[in-house]
């Protein structure tokens, strides 16, 4: 292992403020490691790093993997930077949400899935991105004389409220006024929520359990039961394929964000031409 120095000395060695110093390492442009209530930089890294390279925005194909770690160290004022810097060099609420920080998540659940992220690890993920979403979110809603309403909701029995949360914001982007009702919701208090707002354009359900297709058939007849008269769309790993998601119930499967966002745009077209 390379030794290590303070990021107060790793400053002076760049020739550069501490301020400055300690913002590489909170968007993750110089490798650091927080202990005894400092940060401490390997030697090698300093020896290889080059602040030509990082006044400049971080390539957006590396970025996700950027996010990932901070994320990851729990480091909420860090992974939020790395957004807005990508904001401010150009990109969109949609490139933010599915290409940066989707694929961050994806890429922690997937280490998780095989080992190489502990259980505390990715729920500390989870919770810097919830946390780093919801100071995001007013920093992408759009403002404007509202497209309709949307009620959003895990189905029960499906425990993760991120999809939920990002989709929330994607959809305010786009003028759409969004109830979320998170994660685990029972089919029945979706019905109640959506019989209190009489704009309803349409409901969208996050199924990410693969174990859940019973409950996901019992929510959407339920539902379906209710007569409320708006769609149904539905979308995650839980629902399976698309063919398997319409022998559930009648709805509008959708197998990524982008669809979801496009089944809602093609909602909103079809009732305004019946208005």
């Amino acid at each position: 292992m390379s030794d290590r120095i303070s990021l107060t000395d790793a400053a002076e060695e760049l020739g550069v403020h501490y301020m400055t110093a300690y913002r590489y390492v909170r968007t993750g442009r110089l490798p650091a490691v927080k202990d005894g209530g400092q940060w401490w930089v390997a030697s090698d890294d300093i020896k290889n790093f080059s602040t030509s390279d990082v006044e400049r925005s971080p390539r957006r194909d590396v970025l996700p993997q950027l996010v990932e770690r901070r994320l990851l160290a729990g480091d909420e004022n860090g992974s939020l930077q790395l957004l807005l810097d990508a904001m401010a060099a150009g990109a969109s609420a949609d490139e933010v949400y599915i290409d940066l920080l989707g694929p961050a998540l994806a890429q922690i659940g997937h280490k998780w899935s095989i080992g190489e992220v502990s259980i505390a690890e990715e729920h500390l993920a989870t919770a810097t991105a919830l946390r780093v979403i919801s100071r995001l979110g007013p920093r992408v809603a759009t403002r404007g004389r509202t497209r309709g309403t949307i009620l959003l909701a895990g189905v029960s029995n499906d425990y993760h409220t991120l999809p939920t949360a990002m989709l929330r914001d994607l959809l305010r982007s786009r003028r759409f006024e969004v109830h979320d009702l998170g994660a685990h919701t029972p089919a029945e208090s979706v019905v109640d929520r959506a019989k209190m707002l009489p704009d309803l354009l349409a409901i969208g359900l996050a199924a990410t359990n693969g174990d859940n297709h019973e409950v996901i058939a019992e929510t959407l007849a339920t539902i379906d039961a209710a007569a409320l008269g708006v769609p149904v769309v539905i979308g995650g790993p839980g629902i399976g394929s698309p063919e398997l998601a319409r022998s559930l119930g009648r709805c509008r499967p959708t197998t990524s964000t982008l669809e979801a966002l496009d089944a809602f745009e093609q909602i909103h077209e079809s009732a305004a031409r019946a208005s």
